[in-house]
């Protein structure tokens, strides 16, 4: 599945998603981005049966990331899911209000991060995907 999944990366941040998509691009994955939440749920509408792993920024403006998230499963609660975020895991566990707890499909990545972090975390959850 990790040389055939397409990977959706949603982040309004411009720099972070065209860093994102070039490095994943260059790493041999495709890549769909979307610059807020509501595109990125049109794309993962589009897509889905493609898209291995959504990589989620957290703080939008618009559709906020926890809303993104929660239509996000809504259309599939199986997707697996790396949300990415200035904030600690226990900032964002109360961000999220809990509604990821107990989910495995659901990862988090704290910024900054390198984007070889990226690259091998993208590696290990679609091999466990």
């Amino acid at each position: 599945m990790v040389d055939q999944a397409t990977i959706l990366v949603i982040d309004d941040e411009e720099a972070i998603r065209e860093s994102l998509t070039d490095i994943l691009e260059y790493s041999g994955f495709q890549v769909l981005a979307a610059e807020d939440g509501k595109s990125g749920i049109t794309l993962f509408e589009e897509h889905k049966p493609e898209i291995g792993l959504i990589i989620l920024d957290l703080l939008m403006p618009g559709l906020s990331g926890p809303e993104t998230l929660q239509q996000l499963r809504l259309l599939d609660p199986a997707v697996t899911i790396l949300l990415s975020s200035g904030y600690d895991e226990d900032e964002i566990a109360q961000i999220l209000d809990g509604t990821s707890a107990g989910h495995s499909n659901i990862h988090f990545l704290q910024k900054p991060y390198s984007l070889a972090t990226v690259v091998s975390i993208t590696r290990s959850l679609l091999q466990k995907a």
